[in-house]
């Protein structure tokens, strides 16, 4: 799995943001889940790409902590 493709998957999703906030308010409304869509599939292209799940952000309470 190669960085200068996370970097260009990056660089792919801040277009796609740059995109959806140049949009006026009333395209945005039409564009936005579809946007969200392609950003979350770009965001996670390793999976879809190579079947490699990322791992998830782990969430630590201070509850958890003893």
């Amino acid at each position: 799995m190669s960085t200068k493709t996370d970097v260009m998957a990056i660089r792919l999703i801040g277009e796609e943001v740059v995109r959806l906030l140049s949009l006026p308010e009333e395209r945005l409304d039409v564009e936005a889940v579809v946007g969200l869509k392609l950003i979350a599939d770009l965001a996670q292209w390793r999976g879809k790409v190579y079947g490699v799940e990322l791992p998830k952000p782990s969430c630590r309470s201070s509850s958890a902590r003893h």
